[in-house]
């Protein structure tokens, strides 16, 4: 883990390096989503003065083929975790944690040229794939960005932009669109 990205003087760590993001090509379908929150502190916990660190990951939970009017769907189901690390508003300043655990869904569509007359299902049948075995690996997901801000001392809003990506099996290639 590197040591984060600095913003407005918060320390982000889990942001994915451009470097480590993979290879986009037409056998990769991919989408990018915004997981907009609004965080509360715990009661038990004090106030916040100050937002110090933020620790993010994001875990794919669960996938599932869907077939739609244009070809296929990979619903994807996660989890963002977090811990934000701040600064207590009190005379000592003594740091804090508070967790976090925020679902998300989407989807990442695969679009194939179906003929007239014919179904998505005839169509994966006909280059030997059932909806089942259309990945060639995982979905995964990587953290682009994000955006924290105390909006007040109890309240923290933040916006994760997320980029979810998979690989096709190699024989869906002729009837992609």
């Amino acid at each position: 883990m590197n040591d984060g990205v600095l913003n407005n003087f918060v320390q982000i760590i889990g942001i994915t390096p451009p470097s480590e993001f993979p290879f986009v090509g037409p056998l990769n379908p991919n989408n990018q989503i915004a997981v907009q929150e609004k965080l509360t502190i715990p009661s038990v916990k004090p106030d916040v003065e100050q937002i110090n660190t933020l620790l993010i990951e994001a875990v794919i939970t669960g996938t599932r083929n869907i077939f739609t009017p244009i070809g296929v769907k990979v619903v994807v189901e996660g989890v963002l975790r977090q811990k934000i690390i701040y600064t207590a508003n009190v005379p000592q300043q003594s740091v804090h944690s508070a967790h976090f655990e925020q679902p998300f869904c989407s989807f990442i569509n695969i679009p194939l040229n179906i003929p007239s007359g014919v179904t998505v299902n005839q169509l994966l049948a006909s280059v030997g794939l059932s909806i089942n075995n259309i990945l060639a690996g995982p979905v995964q997901v990587f953290i682009e960005d994000v955006e924290i801000n105390l909006t007040d001392p109890r309240t923290v809003h933040k916006c994760v932009i997320l980029f979810l990506y998979t690989s096709l099996n190699p024989l869906l290639q002729p009837i992609l669109r």
